[in-house]
């Protein structure tokens, strides 16, 4: 009713059509040879989302909250998502708090396939890659890379830890059925930032990740009933983007890094994130018809 109002609420109804190609194996026999032949066929998918979200962009301790609900042929999954802010007695500095519980449903039987048919959709400890963002909401610079600088891209979803096991067959914290993790970044105070002696502001935060989901708590776990890691996150120009270097983790990722990654792995283990929202072209020139 009032546009100054620092409250809000905001629902969003929307559904994503999307249209991939997908790879076709068949065998061919011929009255001489019989052999394998690799095509591809479309394939049309249709996600429904439902989005309700608070905000209160108070100036101090602001904070929001969104349940969202993604439906897809076979799946529901539902998540919370909480983010509180706590301002520093130092100005324009402080520490963001974000909490995620998420629960997956199948909507056909739990056989192996349906798992593996909707592995894509499940819930991740860590920020989704390019194959996991389903309904193709972020810009990827290599979408469907698996090796190299370009498959090291995350976003913010989920459990968003930072540290990524891409390699392996079945990732760690990642599950078809519940997630809880909290997640914290924040300005280092002046006070305590040995950086303060450069002579130049590196843009740096810290940030800590703790996390459990339903295979944790299961016999013979694959991991410890709680993960976490820490690090440094470094924001790049123009708040365009954001790396994550990570120097603490749960022993399971430590594990993984030394027999996956093998020699020379830090920068292996780096992650990093791509804000579009930040190309606002109409600053560019107040001229422009936009």
């Amino acid at each position: 009713k009032d546009l100054r109002e620092r409250d809000k609420w905001i629902f969003q109804l929307r559904s994503f059509i999307l249209n991939e190609d997908q790879l076709r194996f068949s065998t061919v026999t011929t009255p001489t040879d019989t052999f394998d032949v690799v095509d591809k066929t479309a394939q049309r998918l249709l996600i429904n989302e439902a989005k309700i979200t608070y905000e209160n962009n108070r100036m101090l301790y602001p904070y929001n909250a969104n349940l969202t609900i993604d439906q897809g042929e076979k799946f529901i999954r539902a998540g919370v998502t909480a983010n509180y802010y706590f301002n520093y007695k130092e100005q324009g500095k402080g520490i963001n708090a974000r909490f995620f519980a998420g629960k997956f449903f199948y909507l056909t039987p739990q056989t192996f396939i349906s798992s593996y048919e909707t592995d894509r959709y499940h819930i991740n400890m860590s920020g989704p890659n390019g194959k996991e963002d389903y309904t193709y909401s972020n810009y990827f610079v290599g979408r469907n890379e698996f090796e190299g600088f370009k498959s090291q891209q995350i976003t913010e979803r989920d459990g968003f830890f930072k540290v990524r096991t891409d390699l392996l067959g079945s990732k760690i914290g990642k599950t078809d059925d519940w997630l809880m993790a909290l997640n914290f970044s924040g300005d280092i105070p002046d006070k305590i930032n040995p950086l303060n002696v450069l002579p130049f502001k590196l843009p740096i935060k810290f940030f800590v990740d703790f996390g459990t989901y339903s295979e944790a708590w299961k016999d013979n776990p694959p991991s410890g009933r709680f993960l976490y890691d820490a690090g440094l996150q470094v924001s790049l120009p123009g708040n365009i983007g954001t790396l994550y270097l990570p120097f603490i983790y749960s022993k399971v990722y430590s594990d993984y890094f030394k027999s996956t990654l093998g020699e020379k792995r830090f920068g292996k283990t780096i992650s990093f994130s791509i804000n579009l929202s930040a190309f606002q072209f109409s600053k560019l020139n107040r001229d422009l018809p936009l």
